[in-house]
Protein backbone atom coordinates (compact mmCIF):
# COMPACT_ATOMS: atom_id res chain seq x y z
CA UNK A 1 0.00 0.00 0.00
CA UNK A 2 1.12 3.55 -0.71
CA UNK A 3 2.16 5.22 2.55
CA UNK A 4 0.89 8.60 1.34
CA UNK A 5 -2.73 7.38 1.24
CA UNK A 6 -4.89 8.35 4.19
CA UNK A 7 -5.59 5.11 6.11
CA UNK A 8 -9.35 5.78 6.28
CA UNK A 9 -9.48 6.15 2.50
CA UNK A 10 -7.55 2.92 1.97
CA UNK A 11 -9.84 1.13 4.41
CA UNK A 12 -12.94 2.39 2.60
CA UNK A 13 -11.61 1.20 -0.76
CA UNK A 14 -10.67 -2.20 0.65
CA UNK A 15 -14.10 -2.50 2.29
CA UNK A 16 -15.86 -1.82 -1.01
CA UNK A 17 -13.61 -4.27 -2.83
CA UNK A 18 -14.10 -6.99 -0.23
CA UNK A 19 -17.85 -6.53 -0.03
CA UNK A 20 -18.77 -5.79 -3.65
CA UNK A 21 -15.82 -7.13 -5.66
CA UNK A 22 -14.47 -5.72 -8.87
CA UNK A 23 -17.85 -4.38 -10.02
CA UNK A 24 -18.27 -2.47 -6.78
CA UNK A 25 -14.78 -1.03 -7.03
CA UNK A 26 -15.46 0.06 -10.61
CA UNK A 27 -18.66 1.76 -9.44
CA UNK A 28 -16.78 3.47 -6.63
CA UNK A 29 -14.17 4.76 -9.08
CA UNK A 30 -16.83 6.06 -11.48
CA UNK A 31 -18.66 7.86 -8.67
CA UNK A 32 -15.39 9.28 -7.34
CA UNK A 33 -14.49 10.61 -10.79
CA UNK A 34 -17.88 12.34 -11.04
CA UNK A 35 -17.42 13.80 -7.56
CA UNK A 36 -13.93 14.99 -8.48
CA UNK A 37 -15.32 16.96 -11.44
CA UNK A 38 -17.90 18.62 -9.19
CA UNK A 39 -15.37 19.36 -6.45
CA UNK A 40 -12.98 20.95 -8.95
CA UNK A 41 -15.80 23.11 -10.33
CA UNK A 42 -16.71 24.27 -6.83
CA UNK A 43 -13.08 25.04 -6.00
CA UNK A 44 -12.70 26.96 -9.23
CA UNK A 45 -15.79 29.03 -8.40
CA UNK A 46 -14.35 29.83 -4.97
CA UNK A 47 -10.97 30.85 -6.34
CA UNK A 48 -12.49 32.96 -9.15
CA UNK A 49 -13.74 35.36 -6.48
CA UNK A 50 -10.19 36.26 -5.41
Amino acid sequence: MNDSVEPDIAEAVHHVTNRFGVAGLETLIALAQDELVEARKALEELTDGD
